[in-house]
């Protein structure tokens, strides 16, 4: 690899990196893991720099590779706490996962979360409140609660696809 290249992928990286650090705190990551994760993004494009087709959107390149090391740190059980909520940040990651991907305002994606959640029954909003507010496990839940961990798991998975398709119809204007 010439100096020139890396001096370009320099500049790409110093023009990118607050948009993509802010793409990944809008996925649901800690913003305390989120300059971390960045900068796993940015090693992960400068391996892969030769594969890049320069005449395309390289931002949109960084944030796809940005959403599958969300998902995987989504999938590792060893989560070492970045995400904030895991539940949450499935729903943020399975919103606008097209090929014309918009990054939603993050103001009016919470805007739209905290109304939908709102619309939950007072049941619901106290399992998801144990669950993620309180990083209670679903295990634990499902002891005191007298069903099983995995209806208890199936409860919340419906749960996150209500919340997530009530935020897709809220924002759907803007091409979530």
């Amino acid at each position: 690899m010439s100096n020139k290249q890396d001096l370009d992928f320099a500049m790409l990286v110093r023009e990118h990196q607050a948009g993509l650090r802010a793409f990944i705190r809008s996925l649901g990551a800690d913003d305390a893991w989120a300059d971390d994760l960045a900068q796993e993004v940015f090693l992960v494009a400068y391996r892969k720099q030769a594969a890049f087709d320069q005449s395309a959107d390289f931002g949109k390149w960084l944030r796809g590779i940005a959403r599958r090391q969300v998902m995987a740190d989504c999938r590792k059980k060893a989560r070492r706490g970045r995400l904030m909520h895991d539940g949450i940040t499935e729903i943020l990651l399975n919103l606008g996962h097209g090929e014309d991907e918009i990054q939603p305002d993050r103001s009016k994606l919470v805007v739209a979360m905290k109304a939908c959640v709102g619309k939950l029954s007072e049941s619901q909003r106290s399992l998801l409140h144990t669950r993620y507010e309180k990083g209670r496990k679903a295990k634990d839940m499902a002891g005191e609660r007298n069903q099983s961990a995995d209806a208890l798991r199936k409860q919340l998975q419906r749960i996150r696809l209500s919340i997530r398709h009530c935020i897709e119809k809220k924002l759907g204007d803007i091409s979530l």
